[in-house]
């Protein structure tokens, strides 16, 4: 007899850690600013952020738990609940929550789950959860049937970021050379948006582009890549040297002074010996155009769209072509 006691002792003690091993350690805070606006009860957020594979996830879930469940057809006064699982979560990921049971109060008292972990598959998946409803029995908290909730709660989890970097096959060379821009971007981009200051073509959507430059400067290379779990940009500033054979010509990219930038409602350009300005946008399309008539030229922009631009000036040394973004 002292032998089965013992044994429905311990096996009494192993379900009292099992139900106790789903309280948050540390304890997850509720978002004070959830109201349980259509009552009964809410939970907030109603859409959670995505998740992207091999990053770590960790979301608070806050519950307010509700007043009344129907059960068997029937309205029940609800004393409490027990939130025994969530089922439904991306392989990797865990939940806990911050109290064994959640009170029903007025006013309300906030409690919360939270769900973290790392994800390792793509797809949408929709929370189930498994809640055992508690009436007050004479002063005596009483179960009621465990009742399952097939919430509007989906964790969408999207593939890895892409992180973006590319090589050139060289950085100087002489104009009317060919560069072929080579993508080295990680987590497999399925989109790639290229923008060649000084360049022809002056953009490109390919993954390994080939460019030529017509005048000699200094110019910066854009790479936007992108693939369904977002996008990632890198620039790299003076990264081509283009010449005329016999190097390039320092006064002339000294000599020209383009401001502000990033610019909004006007740009000014300055240069000895100035000529002409013209902006060209990504598609190699000219959009202004003006003849100087002094050594400075300031130009209204206020009509261009926010974007980035090719501002090329003609001097009497030469023209050069400079890169420019509208906010």
């Amino acid at each position: 007899m002292k032998k089965t006691i013992f044994i429905l002792s311990i096996m009494l003690t192993a379900f009292a850690v099992q139900s106790l091993a789903q309280i948050c350690n540390p304890s997850c805070t509720p978002d004070v600013t959830c109201i349980d606006e259509l009552g009964p009860g809410e939970v907030c957020p109603l859409v959670l952020p995505v998740a992207h594979i091999g990053e770590y996830y960790d979301e608070t879930v806050t519950v307010i738990p509700p007043a009344t469940f129907e059960i068997a057809g029937s309205q029940q006064n609800i004393y409490q609940i027990k939130i025994d699982d969530v089922q439904g979560l991306p392989n990797g990921m865990d939940w806990c929550k911050s109290e064994e049971f959640f009170l029903v109060t007025n006013p309300a008292t906030r409690y919360c789950c939270q769900l973290t972990g790392t994800p390792d598959q793509v797809g949408e998946y929709q929370l189930t959860l498994y809640i055992t409803p508690y009436y007050n029995f004479f002063g005596t908290p009483t179960a009621l049937p465990q009742q399952t909730d097939d919430t509007s709660l989906v964790v969408i989890v999207l593939p890895a970021l892409p992180e973006a970097d590319f090589t050139a096959s060289t950085t100087t060379t002489t104009t009317g050379a060919e560069v072929v821009f080579t993508d080295e971007s990680t987590n497999n981009p399925t989109g790639w948006a290229w923008a060649f200051e000084g360049g022809t073509p002056p953009s490109s959507p390919q993954q390994n582009p080939t460019v030529t430059y017509a005048a000699e400067g200094v110019y910066d290379v854009t790479l936007v890549v992108s693939n369904d779990g977002g996008s990632d940009e890198i620039t790299m500033y003076d990264y081509i040297t283009i010449d005329n054979g016999t190097g390039i010509n320092d006064n002339l990219t000294n000599n020209v002074k383009l401001y502000p930038n990033p610019a909004t409602n006007q740009i000014s350009v300055e240069a000895e010996g100035l000529k002409s300005v013209s902006v060209i946008d990504m598609l190699g399309k000219v959009v202004f155009t003006v003849e100087a008539i002094a050594n400075k030229e300031t130009i209204d922009i206020s009509s261009l769209g926010k974007a980035n631009y090719f501002v090329k000036v003609v001097t009497t040394d030469g023209e050069i072509t400079k890169s420019i973004s509208i906010k």
